[in-house]
């Protein structure tokens, strides 16, 4: 079999017949999908029993880091294929895949990006697509992260994803490749579509927690080192980092010190730093969209900056912890081999 397909899903009845059915449109039939419902308390198992999958119930919700290495664990197929429940791929996407595994014989992985298209249609939603779309397009074909919502691996060179990520398991897993030099690529062919629905409420949580857990690879593979003569870490930019960190100046200059020229400056030279995504987003929803974008851009750079923050925080004092922990248990151990 060439292609084992799997498929998390967690409280995904919303979305997941759709899926489904995407998957099971393709224009490629040597497949097998496997859905692992981790946990969902909606009618998500019951929709899947509809298609001709191999569902594996899980009794409590795990993550899907969990989910994506049970998948694997009674695969068949020769290249994984992870989707995530709240996507649709395209007809022709395994034959992209099997194309780029082909011709790139040293792969080991690859990923794809989010289509501009969004059938959600509220300004939150829209955001938030357009924004992954854009950044991901305007990464190289070279990379060393993996995004969850398409990700290709060939079972010979597939590596567990680490569970003690809740989310951005994706991110530590292309981490890891990277530094064994197995080969990843972002095939910008490679387009799905995303069907998450995101207020205002959900929106911000998405964006504080996903930086939280992106923190931990972040330190776990010394982000800091190669943060500047790479411009950035895993599919998050330099200019990502300057906008957070220049919202925090303009808040800061703002409401706490006598200033409005200043603040006047950093918020022109915020609307510089994303002049060329502004412009993205004014080609593809008009003049009122991208300039109500100015605004919302420094409120999520400020969303996301405390989830870098707290994260790097948490983690790093966990870290300590860890080791002091580590520590106490060896010496422990030393103490009793030398009483014995």
């Amino acid at each position: 079999m060439r292609f084992s397909i799997i498929i998390p899903a967690y409280n995904a009845q919303n979305t997941l017949r759709a899926c489904l059915e995407a998957v099971f449109s393709s224009s490629t039939c040597d497949f097998e999908v496997i859905a692992v419902d981790d946990g969902s308390t909606d009618q998500s198992l019951a929709i899947a029993k509809n298609y001709s999958c191999r569902i594996i119930p899980s009794p409590q919700n795990q993550g899907p880091a969990h989910s994506r290495n049970t998948g694997v664990a009674v695969s068949a197929g020769e290249i994984l294929v992870f989707i995530d429940s709240d996507v649709l791929i395209k007809n022709d996407t395994l034959s992209i895949i099997d194309k780029s595994f082909q011709d790139n014989k040293d792969l080991a992985a690859l990923t794809g990006m989010l289509s501009k298209e969004c059938p959600i249609n509220n300004f939150s939603s829209q955001y938030k697509n357009l924004y992954m779309h854009y950044i991901f397009n305007k990464c190289p074909e070279s990379i060393d992260f993996l995004y969850g919502s398409i990700i290709a691996i060939k079972k010979e060179h597939f590596l567990p994803f680490d569970e003690t990520f809740r989310i951005t398991d994706d991110t530590e897993l292309g981490q890891r490749y990277n530094k064994l030099n197995k080969k990843i690529i972002l095939n910008h062919e490679l387009e799905v579509t995303h069907l998450k629905h995101y207020n205002l409420a959900s929106l911000i949580r998405n964006d504080f927690w996903v930086p939280f857990w992106w923190a931990k690879s972040f330190l776990k593979y010394k982000g800091y080192t190669t943060f500047i003569s790479k411009r950035g870490f895993s599919h998050s930019s330099l200019r990502q980092f300057l906008t957070i960190c220049f919202s925090y100046l303009f808040i800061l200059f703002l409401f706490f010190m006598p200033a409005k020229i200043i603040s006047l400056s950093i918020f022109i030279f915020i609307f510089l730093l994303n002049r060329d995504y502004l412009l993205f987003l004014n080609a593809e929803k008009g003049t009122l969209f991208a300039l109500g974008a100015v605004f919302f851009i420094m409120f999520d750079s400020l969303i996301m900056g405390a989830g870098v923050f707290i994260g790097l925080s948490f983690f790093a004092f966990k870290g300590k912890l860890d080791s002091i922990n580590r520590a106490q248990a060896a010496s422990g151990k030393l103490y009793s081999s030398y009483n014995k």
